[in-house]
């Protein structure tokens, strides 16, 4: 769960494959084994349930690779021809493209998830419970540790900027230190909305016998996307456009080299998509 405005949102599609582009195809065949091991930490779960776990994440990867993928891989070859004179139009369409594979692999999972929920004990629920609850109060330290919001965000931007390759000068680190004032601190926000729809959930999954469970945790597992109301998820929405416009603008005022760099680490995705759909169709 997210805890506050992703920067990299526009960028998402980039930033799953990094890993893969430093490692190798080897990392992303892993990654079932890597989201089936998160799962499986939320409770004590049977032998039957454990299979069932690895068996969704195994076939969760096989159907992002065969579906998603090559979406990607798409996006990415028309990132390549970016510009100064296109940044804008191909940074909203990247960022697009990034909440519909969000919105699929959620809509992929959520059927997976309501079946799982029926095979719970009553013990695994209260597990879980104690799980989401032992997040929050790490979340709850972390947030004691947490610097001025402007300043994390800057550090965020430049760390982004630099996993794409572009060193920022002066001037655009200026630009943006100057326009992520205008987006708001929703941190703490967003945590006690998180805990609400937890205790929510874990109300839901203890109804897990009664008639209309799967609409009601379906319907549920869809609102995390809406927490808050209308008026938290409008000041959401318009950080998330100053995010887009932040990276536009900086990309639309790139210089011939930081574009050159860009393309180039855009190859190296490329060519590990390349790489992993090669190796995939000759299973």
């Amino acid at each position: 769960m997210k805890k506050k405005f992703n920067i990299y949102l526009s960028f998402f599609l980039l930033s799953i494959l990094g890993s893969c582009s430093i490692a190798g195809s080897w990392v992303y065949e892993k990654a079932d084994d890597y989201l089936a091991s998160y799962f499986k930490n939320y409770a004590n779960f049977s032998d039957e349930q454990i299979n069932e776990i690895e068996n969704v994440t195994e076939n969760y990867l096989d159907w992002f690779t065969r579906n998603e993928l090559p979406k990607i891989r798409a996006v990415l070859v028309d990132l390549k021809d970016l510009n100064v004179n296109n940044a804008d139009t191909l940074i909203i369409n990247t960022y697009v493209k990034g909440q519909e594979f969000i919105e699929e692999t959620n809509n992929y999972l959520e059927t997976y998830f309501v079946e799982f929920s029926e095979t719970l004990t009553d013990l695994q629920v209260i597990e879980i419970g104690n799980h989401f609850e032992k997040l929050q109060i790490k979340r709850k330290k972390s947030r004691k540790k947490e610097g001025i919001y402007s300043e994390e965000v800057f550090s965020d931007y430049i760390s982004g900027f630099k996993r794409l390759n572009i060193k920022l000068n002066k001037t655009q680190k200026d630009y943006i230190r100057k326009n992520i004032k205008e987006i708001n601190d929703t941190r703490y926000e967003w945590s006690v909305f998180q805990e609400k729809w937890v205790e929510e959930l874990i109300i839901i999954l203890n109804s897990r016998s009664d008639q209309g469970f799967d609409n009601k945790l379906t319907d549920h597992l869809k609102a995390f996307g809406s927490l808050g109301g209308k008026e938290f998820q409008s000041i959401r929405k318009m950080n998330e456009q100053i995010g887009i416009e932040i990276i536009s603008n900086t990309m639309s005022n790139a210089s011939e080299k930081q574009i050159n760099s860009f393309k180039r680490r855009i190859e190296t995705y490329i060519a590990s998509i390349d790489r992993i759909l090669s190796n995939r169709s000759g299973d």
